[in-house]
This record gives C-alpha cells, sequence and structure tokens, in this order.
C-alpha cells in the first residue's frame, strides 16, 4: 500500500465498494430468485402447451383451424398443418418427451412423434453418440413435435429457440450483471474525473521538489479544489518565506565573516609582536586553526546559499588531477576509468573538485598503506569510488559522518585534526548538483565513500 498513490487508493476504495455492491445484489438476486414461485404449473410448460395444441386441432371443426394457429402461435411455440410430415433431416429422435406428449394427447395410435436437435442436446450429450444413448433418460429440449390428423393432415410445432429482438434478452439478464457493468462505467467516469482533479496536486508536488531555496518557483495558477488551492497559495507563501530567510542569513554570514576576520587580523598582529619565540608559536598556530575553523564553517553555511555554475565537467579529468597531486607527495594512490569517455556531469568545476579533494583527502589521511579511486559509468548516473585501508566506518555511523562537526572517535579522533565538515560539505555540495554521497564497506577493510551525479546525455 506503501507505493500506491492517492489516485490510485481513490480507484481501490471504489472498487472494493462496486465489489461489495455486486456481491450483495447477487445473493438479493439468487435469494429473489428462489423465493419467485414459477409462473408455470408444470416442470415441461412447452410439452404441455404443444400437446394443448394438437389436442385443440384435432378435436376442433377443420373450418376453425386457421383461428386456433393465429390464436396459438407465440414466442416459445409455432404450430401449423401441413399436407405431409415435415423431413425428419437434421432432427434426432427423443422418446421420452415423445411418451409424455402420447399421454397427454391421449395417444394411443403412434401418431405424435417429438424431436430435439444438435442446439438442444442437454449438456454433456454428445451428438456423435445420440443414436447409442441411453433412451430412459431425455437428451435434450423439445424441438418439433408432429401429430397425424384424423383427416390425414400433420400438425407440426415448433419450438422458437432465439428471439430476433436483442431487447427481451438484455432485460432478461440478472440484477446483478447491470450493477457490475454499470459500476464499470461509473469507476472509468470516476477514474478520469479524479484524474482531472488531481494534476494541480501533482504540479504542485513537482513545484516543490523543484524548489532549493534559493528562488521560490514561478506562481502557481490555483486550480482544483478549494482544498488545493489553499495548498498552493500556502506553499507559494513558504517559498517566498523561505528565499527571503535564506538571503537574511547569507547578509549575516557576510557581516559575521567580515567581523570576525578582521578580530583576528588584529590578534595575529599582536601576536607577532610577542617577544617569547615558543608563545608567539603557539598563538599564531591557535589564530591559524581558528582562521581554517572560521573559512571552513562559513563556507558550509553558505553552500545552500549560493548558486552554482553549470557547465559540462569531465569528471574523469577532475579525479586523475586531484589524484595526481597526492601521487606527486608520495601517496600510494591508484586510478581506474579516468579515460571513460562519458563520464561528463553538469556542474561548477571548483565546487566539484572541492568534493573530489575532500573525499581523497578524506582516504589519504585515515588510510593505512594505500588508497583506491575508480570512476565509472551506471545507467544515467556517474559514479566516483575513493576506498583506503583504514579502520573503516562502522554501519551504524555511515549516515552520521556526513552530519557537521561529527567525528568518529578512536583513530578518527580530534587528533587527526580536521573539523568535522569535510564530508558535510561534499554531500552538501553533491546534492546541489543533483547527486549524493554514501559511505560503504570496501573489500579493502576501510572506507568507501561514493560520489553519484547525474550523467549529461
Amino acid at each position: 500500500m506503501a507505493r500506491i498513490g492517492l489516485l490510485g487508493r481513490i480507484m481501490l476504495i471504489l472498487l472494493g465498494a462496486l465489489s461489495l455492491l455486486v456481491l450483495a445484489t447477487v445473493a438479493v438476486d439468487k435469494w429473489q430468485r428462489r423465493e419467485e414461485a414459477s409462473p408455470y404449473a408444470t416442470r415441461f410448460p412447452r410439452l404441455d402447451q404443444a400437446a394443448g395444441i394438437m389436442t385443440l386441432l384435432r378435436d376442433a371443426d377443420p373450418a376453425q383451424r386457421p383461428a386456433i394457429l393465429k390464436a396459438v402461435n407465440g414466442e416459445a411455440l409455432r404450430a401449423e398443418i401441413t399436407d405431409a410430415p415435415p423431413s425428419e433431416t437434421g432432427l434426432i429422435r427423443e422418446p421420452r418427451l415423445e411418451a409424455r406428449l402420447r399421454r397427454l394427447t391421449g395417444d394411443a395410435n403412434g401418431q405424435v412423434r417429438a424431436f430435439t436437435d444438435v442446439d438442444m442436446l442437454h449438456r454433456g450429450v454428445d451428438p456423435a453418440e445420440v443414436a447409442n444413448a441411453d433412451n430412459r433418460k431425455v437428451m435434450g429440449r423439445l424441438a418439433t413435435a408432429t401429430y397425424a390428423l384424423p383427416d390425414g393432415r400433420t400438425v407440426v410445432v415448433s419450438a422458437i429457440e432465439r428471439h430476433h429482438s436483442l431487447m427481451p434478452w438484455l432485460l432478461g439478464q440478472p440484477l446483478s450483471l447491470w450493477v457490475a457493468v454499470l459500476g464499470l462505467v461509473v469507476a472509468g467516469l470516476v477514474l478520469v474525473g479524479a484524474r482531472h482533479e488531481l494534476a494541480p496536486l501533482r504540479r504542485l508536488t513537482e513545484a516543490v521538489s523543484r524548489f532549493d531555496g534559493r528562488a521560490p518557483e514561478p506562481a502557481l495558477v490555483p486550480q482544483g479544489a478549494p482544498e488545493i488551492r489553499r495548498l498552493s497559495q500556502a506553499v507559494q507563501a513558504m517559498q517566498e518565506r523561505i528565499v527571503g530567510l535564506m538571503g537574511e542569513r547569507s547578509l549575516l554570514i557576510g557581516a559575521i565573516s567580515h567581523d570576525l576576520k578582521t578580530c583576528l587580523t588584529r590578534l595575529r598582529l599582536r601576536a607577532e609582536g610577542v617577544t617569547e619565540p615558543e608563545r608567539r608559536e603557539r598563538l599564531v598556530e591557535d589564530l591559524d586553526a581558528m582562521t581554517a575553523l572560521l573559512d571552513t564553517s562559513l563556507g558550509f553555511a553558505r553552500g545552500t546559499a549560493v548558486e552554482v555554475g553549470r557547465a559540462p565537467v569531465d569528471l574523469g579529468d577532475l579525479v586523475a588531477i586531484e589524484v595526481a597531486e597526492h601521487a606527486a607527495q608520495g601517496v600510494n594512490i591508484g586510478l581506474t576509468g579516468e579515460d571513460i569517455p562519458d563520464a561528463v556531469v553538469a556542474g561548477d568545476v571548483v565546487a566539484l573538485r572541492r568534493v573530489l579533494a575532500n573525499l581523497i583527502g578524506n582516504a589519504v589521511k585515515f588510510g593505512r598503506s594505500s588508497v583506491a579511486v575508480a570512476v565509472r559509468r551506471k545507467g544515467p548516473d556517474c559514479e566516483v569510488a575513493v576506498e583506503d585501508d583504514g579502520p573503516g566506518i562502522p554501519e551504524s555511523e555511515r549516515s552520521a559522518v556526513f552530519s557537521p562537526y561529527y567525528r568518529i572517535e578512536r583513530s578518527r579522533n580530534r587528533g587527526t585534526g580536521g573539523t568535522g565538515l569535510g564530508l558535510a560539505i561534499a554531500r552538501q555540495i553533491a546534492e546541489t548538483h543533483g547527486g549524493t554521497v554514501v559511505a560503504e564497506a570496501t573489500a579493502l577493510g576501510g572506507a568507501r565513500l561514493v560520489l553519484t551525479l547525474p550523467a549529461i546525455a
């Protein structure tokens, strides 16, 4: 159920209600048919009617026979008087029906004959075996019956199996069938209407997904139900407030940066005037650490407020440059996939190089002896995997390491240096570019950091 959208849930509820309605209608229909008395006084209405027609024509005056035939012909049976018996081609003699007709007409001389045909055979009766069938059971319904009148003419009574009009057949169907058909029509209309009503909600969802805090999405035209219109207006107002707050934050960060750096510069000048060399070096070292911490923190704080440029960047070349710089410093680092031609992404080259510098620098800092870097194209994305053979990142902390100022204890503690913002900044920049950074386990025994960015098609 978690993957079914609002439209799907509405349709499931509707179909469930219609199914219950159909089942209830079927039950009521069956109960009604069971309780309803049969309109016929006999189990064999056609046979009884055919026998009555034969007896009436036999006993009536020949001059009255045309009027009788006109009166008895209907939708179920048709009677006629012929000079000779009809052909029995295509008909199947039915002794059981014939015996009942003889009893009803009082025929003792065998003047009555009854037939069925292939279309009227009961279910399970094979037309090829009717000649050898057990005559003690009825093989089919009455199709034709003949009776030889005393004057030598023959009464032919034929059953009418199918109506020429479609309406009697349709009106004779169970009520449950009509409910099911109407339910499907209603479900189709509800589906079309619900999709139309949910369209503004889908557009609103897309606009919220595109919003990154830098600029509000273009004003959405209020459409749909009143609740959706009010939601669109509330989202638009919320975006404007967020953009305003982010702008104020940027101004505040700039003012803090200017004031703090001014104070640090003054402190450094005063520290340079300390005559004791050891004390002076310690003061300058602390001031440099404070300056680095301030620059890193301000860089992270500004990350969501600064728009990055968008230009094609060859990720393989960028990784190769960063790896070459570490290799020149004597680091045991390997690179694979730098020559992949389609590892091109859209972004800011300076920002992306900072991500790679943070990831590779993190692996170099905590790896024991070697670092492996791989670039590859994976479907619509480009991936850069950085692995080291250090102590690794426990599974329970692989998400927390991307939080600001978070550091893992043991070997990755404050003694190793750093501000705890490197991975947070890397993920922040990656997400600004539509990608992400995740931590995984590696066969080398250490940490494996994977940068994923959408490739240019």
